[in-house]
């Protein structure tokens, strides 16, 4: 009896001991998921920061003056720098890197308003200069965010095995929370936080292997991007909320007019983009104004109307992303110049230089 009664007190501190080693893994679990959810909302944020950066130079150097990016890529900056977005960042990686871009904002912003009043050889080869390294120095912080998120979900899967040497209880636990969390990481990846539709880095991806399968079976591909017209008014005159809500309804309305085979991204801020396979750019071109239309028409709930102009293009063979991005973007440039509210091709071969 005094042996079952000592065996049994073994069975059961063995089994507390177990249950307190998958309680804290358990509550360090969920703080993991917590603060990696965080990170990706962080690395979207500060990707956003990295191409409006890239979009500023371009824009000054196409002679096209946007002060409301500025004061947007200065509002995002200031954000982290008052701690307005919390950072899960306890070696300050990040917060170093966000100091190295602060030190390369403020001469690029000099060197813009340089060549706006002297746009000689030497101020263009300032802002080049100054744009390469403040976009060098936002890359660096968008990867110690990444990295950050990197070794956290390391340590979540260390996490995992350390549950596999316990009780089947812990073992059923972490099969659970695995799956839970690769859905959850999955979808953090690759989708929008706030509207919910895809992110520019799945949209990459998705592009890039559209583009191999049409270069390899001779298919038609088309790539549409689009912004709202105006969108800063309606931040302004409403407030961000609202400005929420008018991308969370434009994305549902534009969803619900694609087919399935298409993908819809939102890009950055107010820029979405679309890729239209088994399209050509006349075809494409039908498609936007048709969404053009339903937009124009289109009550939203806070504000009423609002407009959005598009560009498009369609793959060429010998593209790359980076080619077809810069031909929809071209378009999309024109339609805003050319009185937005409007749909814009642009079917230029090729950025190359033929050998």
């Amino acid at each position: 009896m005094t042996a079952i009664r000592k065996r049994s007190s073994i069975l059961i501190m063995i089994v507390i001991f177990l249950l307190v080693l998958l309680g804290s893994g358990g509550f360090y679990t969920i703080y993991l998921t917590h603060t990696i959810k965080t990170d990706a909302e962080i690395t979207n944020k500060l990707g956003i920061i990295r191409g409006s950066l890239q979009r500023l130079s371009k824009l000054e150097l196409a002679g096209i003056q946007d002060d409301e990016l500025i004061q947007d890529i200065d509002l995002r900056i200031n954000e982290f720098k008052e701690n307005k977005i919390k950072l899960y960042d306890k070696k300050n990686e990040i917060q170093y890197a966000l100091g190295d871009l602060c030190g390369t904002w403020t001469p690029l912003k000099e060197s813009i308003y340089t060549y706006r009043t002297e746009q000689s050889s030497q101020s263009k080869k300032v802002l080049l200069e100054e744009s390469e390294e403040a976009w060098t120095k936002s890359n660096s912080m968008v990867m110690a965010s990444q990295l950050v998120s990197r070794n956290k979900v390391d340590k979540y899967q260390t996490s995992f095995m350390f549950f596999g040497t316990n009780l089947i209880l812990g073992v059923v636990l972490i099969f659970l929370i695995k799956r839970y969390v690769k859905d959850t990481l999955e979808h953090l990846v690759n989708y929008d936080g706030l509207t919910k539709v895809y992110n520019r880095r799945y949209f990459n991806e998705y592009l890039n292997h559209e583009m191999e399968k049409s270069e390899r079976y001779n298919k038609n591909l088309s790539l549409i991007m689009f912004d709202i017209d105006h969108f800063k008014k309606v931040n302004d005159t409403y407030g961000h909320d609202v400005g929420d809500s008018v991308l969370k309804e434009l994305s549902d309305l534009i969803q619900a007019h694609i087919r399935k085979c298409d993908i819809l991204a939102r890009i950055g801020g107010e820029e979405f983009a679309i890729i239209a396979t088994e399209t050509n750019v006349d075809n494409g071109l039908v498609f936007s104004e048709k969404l053009r239309k339903i937009v124009e028409e289109y009550d939203f709930k806070h504000i009423g109307k609002i407009t959005i102009s598009l560009g498009v293009t369609q793959f060429n063979h010998g593209d790359n992303s980076d080619l077809i991005y810069k031909r929809a973007d071209t378009a999309l440039y024109k339609a805003k110049n050319n009185g937005r509210n409007r749909s814009e091709i642009e079917i230029q071969l090729s950025y190359k230089t033929n050998s």
